[in-house]
């Protein structure tokens, strides 16, 4: 089991501010070194709540699918934020490392904002509710910044093939992007940012009678919840729908990365090792735990294998 760490001893830092609507957050000094604590959203004003017999708690489980999520990504070897859950002020909450100070964070949709009509005919329709794909894709080839980005798309495909994964629909565009570093060299920045995973304003209880039934299980896994991106009409993508395509070569080998480097040993193990309760506070429940282990399988086995074959036998005729 992982040790939860009591993060009620540490000096919070002034400066720690962050933006970001997902609930409270602020920095902490941890042995010198600035980290960030996200605290659960309060689900007091989320829709439905108001409505008899609504499955939502009184506080997402974000912290918990940030953990799992950028563990995952650890596990795949993709640069991820570092990241401890701890407690704080009562509750389970999640900490993640802040970047190099002496780096320039710059998003991707401040990126997409530099570029003009002169630039791409982008089809100007994406908001905060979702970005066009095809736009992520004309970005990625004309914008000056992206084009001296190494692996830039490789990132992104990866992003866009583990995000379904770990059922993350909320890879907007303030949540990746790159590094100005001090020299004025571009690097990539580490993925980050990977609470809305896993169904974090689903009530913890929901998972125990969802074990009841697969074909809920695969509902939860392969067919719930669709992408932020979307086609040239707005309409949402469902991720697994896209994957299962192979319309896009550089999507085709995220997906061969994906299942080469996949140990599922491993990311049931990331989800194992999180004890039950500590300092008197519920984490996770042992159905949780097995309803996202057994996601994670169907996932691969029913769409993400399967897929990889594919993908492998075009290329060999």
């Amino acid at each position: 089991m992982i040790e939860i760490k009591d993060l009620n001893r540490y000096e919070k830092d002034r400066w720690g501010l962050y933006g970001g609507l997902s609930g409270s957050k602020y920095g902490i000094l941890i042995d010198g070194a600035r980290w960030m604590v996200k605290f659960p959203e309060n689900t007091k004003h989320f829709p439905g709540k108001d409505k008899p017999n609504h499955h939502i708690p009184a506080y997402t489980t974000s912290p918990i699918s940030e953990y799992i999520g950028s563990k995952v990504y650890e596990s795949l070897d993709i640069p991820v934020h570092e990241t401890i859950l701890g407690y704080r002020d009562g509750k389970i909450v999640v900490a993640c490392r802040d970047f190099d100070p002496y780096r320039a964070m710059i998003d991707y949709g401040k990126i997409k904002n530099a570029v003009t009509e002169n630039d791409a005919n982008l089809t100007g329709s994406s908001d905060h509710h979702g970005e066009v794909l095809e736009d992520v894709l004309i970005v990625m080839d004309t914008s000056d910044i992206l084009k001296d980005t190494p692996n830039v798309k490789e990132r992104f495909w990866d992003m866009f093939v583990v995000d379904a994964f770990i059922r993350n629909n909320d890879r907007n565009n303030g949540n990746w992007g790159i590094f100005i570093n001090g020299d004025g060299s571009i690097s990539l920045a580490p993925v980050y940012d990977n609470g809305n995973a896993l169904f974090n304003k689903r009530n913890p209880s929901v998972a125990e009678r969802r074990l009841c039934n697969e074909a809920d299980i695969i509902q939860d896994a392969l067919e719930t919840g669709t992408s932020f991106f979307t086609d040239k009409s707005g309409r949402h993508l469902h991720p697994f729908a896209f994957i299962e395509s192979m319309q896009n070569e550089e999507c085709n080998t995220a997906v061969l990365r994906f299942a080469d480097k996949v140990d599922m040993s491993k990311i049931r193990g990331i989800v194992d090792d999180i004890p039950e309760t500590a300092f008197g506070v519920e984490i996770i429940t042992s159905a949780q735990k097995e309803h996202y282990k057994r996601m994670f399988e169907i996932i691969c086995e029913k769409s993400i294998f399967p897929t990889a074959e594919k993908i492998r036998n075009n290329r060999m005729s």
